[in-house]
């Protein structure tokens, strides 16, 4: 969590370093497309540890007795990452305008690491899908699942009512059975 933290400081850090127009050809490009990689890196990671979380969820939601406690803390460990999550899109969003324009110059310079950022913005897209259909599915099974413990709420108030409806019934029974004994006598 800390080296987490770290490195999206890191990321702030480097925001503020970024201008356009301020991009030199070669190696001051390497270096902000590498930031570039490593933010990607680190979204991916975090998204890989954020699906572990969510698929815990599950087992959870799915398990005999429903563990409020334990889910919400998955929950609570899931909203820290997410900031964190977004801190890394908005640094990745900032560096990037930065080197756009020298990407699109030199696009032959910088070829072996555009194909590396390609390919890591599908890895985190293919997981940010999956994390959306698991979320989506959870939320699904969470609804079933309330919606039942209300249910049993429900026909528990109404068995009560039927019960003391009963019992009110019964009494008032034999009262008039006793008044009409006592008639007879």
């Amino acid at each position: 969590m800390k080296a987490l933290n770290t490195d999206v400081m890191e990321v702030k850090a480097s925001r503020k370093e970024v201008h356009r127009g301020d991009m030199e050809a070669g190696t001051t490009g390497h270096t902000y497309i590498q930031l570039l990689v490593e933010t990607l890196e680190k979204k991916k990671d975090l998204l890989i540890w954020l699906t572990n979380v969510t698929e815990q969820q599950e087992t959870i939601i799915a398990a005999n007795s429903f563990d409020e406690q334990l889910f919400n803390e998955t929950i609570e460990i899931k909203e820290e990452h997410l900031k964190n999550l977004m801190l890394l899109d908005e640094g990745f969003e900032k560096i990037y305008e930065g080197v756009k324009t020298e990407l699109s110059v030199n696009r032959g310079l910088y070829k072996a690491e555009i194909n590396v950022l390609k390919a890591l913005i599908a890895d985190v897209t293919d997981l940010s899908v999956k994390l959306q259909a698991l979320e989506k599915r959870n939320k699904l099974k969470l609804d079933f699942l309330f919606s039942g413990k209300r249910k049993d709420i429900r026909d528990s108030r109404i068995s009560s009512k039927t019960a003391a409806n009963y019992y009110k019934t019964m009494a008032k029974q034999h009262e008039n059975q006793s008044l009409f004994y006592d008639k007879k006598k």
